[in-house]
């Protein structure tokens, strides 16, 4: 074989070596492509999964944040709700103590009016509150308000009642302290025979009782009708007359039954309220 044979052998040899290497060296190439393809997808879904979960734990802090705003800001609705009706309540038995004493002294006309309408007013306010009580609930706080409510309604009448008592007293009182002698003894007159009719009304109850109340309110009118003119108005003197044929409207059963089932209510109110107000919102 001739040198130019092995020549071309050789050629054709390193060719073929060329042709094989060529492949060989892409598909390495390919490979690592595929390799760091893979690398890259792999970063890419841990990165997704830690931004989402970032996402998430960023979500659930503002949900848990809005939860907390929210009860904060149902706690004040309530906390207003509840002290305004406290104070609502107070309030109105307080006008009609007050309105009671007042009429001890020789109020004028308009002064009576404002008085009558501050107690209205009261319970109009009152009764509003309550309202709000049962839409805010729970029942456990709605339903001590509702008898506080009655409670005070009940109240409020009979101080009413007890202020025109205490008007008509105060005003034969000052009557029997004049400086008349005539004019005193008319006030005399009428306090004895409401002690009279006193007596008859806290007798047994029978046939004969019940004439000789009817007699003894009869003189109550009669010595009314010796007072000066307009001493008395026929409200005033009804409820002198209710109230020593029995007993004043505050020693009445129901003023006193009122009584202790507004302080009764009142207490269960406060303690549902606290209870309430300290408690987590329900789902």
């Amino acid at each position: 074989m001739t040198s130019m044979d092995l020549q071309g052998i050789g050629a054709v040899s390193a060719a073929a070596v060329a042709l094989i290497s060529v492949p060989a060296s892409m598909l390495v190439g390919h490979w690592q492509m595929k390799a760091a393809l893979r690398t890259a997808e792999a970063a890419n879904q841990a990165g997704l999964a830690q931004a989402e979960s970032a996402y998430h734990a960023a979500l659930d802090a503002v949900s848990a944040q809005a939860d907390a705003a929210l009860l904060q800001w149902r706690r004040g609705i309530q906390r207003e709700a509840y002290a305004s009706f406290l104070l609502a309540a107070n309030r109105a038995k307080e006008l009609g103590e007050r309105f009671v004493l007042d009429n001890e002294a020789d109020l004028p006309p308009e002064a009576i009016r404002a008085g009558k309408s501050a107690i209205g007013d009261a319970i109009t306010a009152l009764k509003e509150t309550q309202t709000i009580i049962e839409l805010e609930g729970p029942d456990e706080v709605a339903i001590p308000a509702v008898s506080m409510t009655d409670a005070t309604e009940t109240m409020t009448y009979y101080l009413s009642k007890q202020a025109i008592y205490a008007r008509a007293w105060g005003k034969l009182d000052r009557i029997g302290n004049s400086q008349s002698s005539s004019v005193r003894a008319t006030a005399v007159g009428l306090m004895q025979a409401l002690a009279d009719l006193n007596r008859c009304g806290s007798a047994s109850s029978s046939e004969q009782h019940g004439e000789a109340v009817r007699a003894a309110e009869q003189s109550c009118r009669e010595a009314r009708s010796a007072l000066p003119p307009d001493a008395l108005d026929d409200e005033e003197f009804s409820c002198l007359l209710d109230g020593w044929r029995t007993h004043p409207p505050t020693s009445s059963s129901s003023y006193i039954d009122a009584d202790r089932r507004f302080s009764e209510a009142e207490a269960r109110f406060v303690r549902a309220a606290r209870i309430q107000l300290q408690s987590p919102v329900s789902s």
